[in-house]
């Protein structure tokens, strides 16, 4: 899947007003199933279907996917 980075920045931003600790975008790079997206406080894991799903249909996600997110979040 080919990547636009404002799909990213939306996602970020929702996590940011659930989490106002997750900071803001830096960079991101491809892993196995998603994206790490470094931030000015750390980096976050951001799963493809979610992406997927910011892209096609952003109502969709609710917003216990959001903070299931911060699950991965390392400072």
């Amino acid at each position: 899947m080919q990547l636009a980075v404002y799909v990213i920045y939306e996602l970020l931003i929702r996590v940011q007003e659930l989490n106002p600790e997750a900071g803001e975008y830096v960079s991101y790079k491809k892993i196995s199933g998603g994206v790490a997206v470094r931030t000015t406080t750390g980096s976050i894991e951001i799963p493809d279907h979610l992406l997927t799903e910011q892209f096609n249909n952003p109502a969709s996600i609710k917003e216990a996917e959001i903070l299931a997110l911060m699950e991965s979040f390392k400072p």
